[in-house]
């Protein structure tokens, strides 16, 4: 059987060093750490977990909840997590909530829970108090928690800047009459108790429309619908046989914005001399729609990464040392593919 010492007589170091390179430990030289690698790949090392486990009292294992593996981006965001985790030596445990609250307070006081090192909730849909009291006792992030910020450990999607920049987008080119699909009329009114993607992405887009002074009658002009191509598909099939007096649809997810281009050109429009579309995600699918859907794209592999850093440093943290709850939020940017130019 392969050892890590034999690992690091081949490349040349220490065993401490060798060790440390496989943990991704910072304090080794990337092309120490990089010969290290090399090395275990090539005798096929790997490292014992049950040992470790007992030495260090880790188990090298992270919880992951995400809400819908069945929606794009929370799946993309739960391989890139797995992906950064095991270039660390951890593995993942994912599950999905399905947006059950019930579900993710028995995942909070789960035997599983508790052997993990540390824990990832992306899109909590309970209530903040459980979550709260489980980062008392346990390292955590929460991937848009925005009832949880400055309580917890928190990532966030740009939401709010985002959708804004959308909506300046599609009026930078010539458009005015601006439908906001996905999101709810009454949206605004759970910023103050009960913050959501969807509620700061309606706030973002309304901002804008009132900066530019273009038509911001929420009745009218937010139309609700699921999260997925086939809600927004048949919404915007629903909304075309009732009116037709628009130039532009801002689409709070990706899938959404597929689903309404498939619409509209059955419908005989054209994409975007008709009706432009910009839809929130920036996924690969959209690169292979007809025209490319042009997106606020935000990437899951920065989102992980963010995550995973707060992580580590909770995990590797002196259990005696206060760190206050941090917040980032991550960057986007417009990806111009046809859809609204």
């Amino acid at each position: 059987m392969t050892t890590l010492d034999d690992v690091a007589r081949l490349a040349g170091v220490s065993r401490m060093t060798a060790s440390n390179a496989m943990r991704g430990k910072a304090i080794v030289k990337p092309e120490t750490a990089a010969r290290v690698r090399a090395a275990a790949a090539q005798l096929g090392y790997r490292p014992n977990l049950a040992a470790r486990q007992l030495s260090s009292g880790k188990s090298h294992i992270i919880g992951v909840t995400i809400s819908d593996f069945d929606l794009i981006f929370p799946a993309e965001l739960a391989a890139c997590v797995s992906d950064i985790a095991q270039r660390h030596d951890y593995q993942t445990v994912l599950q999905q909530t399905r947006f059950s609250s019930d579900f993710e307070k028995r995942m909070l006081s789960s035997a599983a829970m508790q052997v993990c090192d540390g824990t990832i909730i992306c899109w909590p849909s309970g209530t903040d108090a459980p979550i709260v009291e489980f980062g008392k006792t346990h390292p955590l992030v929460v991937i848009d928690g925005f009832g949880l910020r400055g309580s917890v450990d928190c990532v966030f999607t740009p939401c709010f800047e985002g959708s804004a920049a959308a909506i300046r987008h599609l009026h930078a080119h010539g458009r005015s009459r601006i439908l906001l699909l996905g999101l709810w009329p009454n949206g605004l009114e759970r910023l103050e108790t009960a913050p959501n993607s969807a509620a700061l992405r309606l706030q973002g887009a309304i901002e804008a429309l009132n900066e530019l002074s273009l038509d911001c009658n929420l009745a009218k002009n937010v139309i609700p619908c699921a999260w997925n191509r086939q809600a927004g598909y048949e919404t915007m099939l629903r909304v075309l046989s009732e009116r037709n007096d628009f130039d532009a649809v801002f689409c709070a997810t990706d899938p959404i914005a597929i689903g309404a281009m498939r619409a509209l050109v059955e419908c005989g429009l054209s994409v975007p001399d008709d009706v432009a579309v910009i839809g929130f995600d920036g996924l690969e699918d959209g690169a292979y729609t007809n025209p490319g859907l042009t997106s606020v794209s935000v990437s899951p592999q920065d989102m992980a990464a963010a995550s995973l850093d707060m992580l580590f440093g909770r995990i590797e943290s002196d259990s005696e040392v206060i760190i206050k709850p941090r917040s980032v939020t991550v960057d986007f940017h417009i990806i111009e593919r046809g859809s609204a130019e």
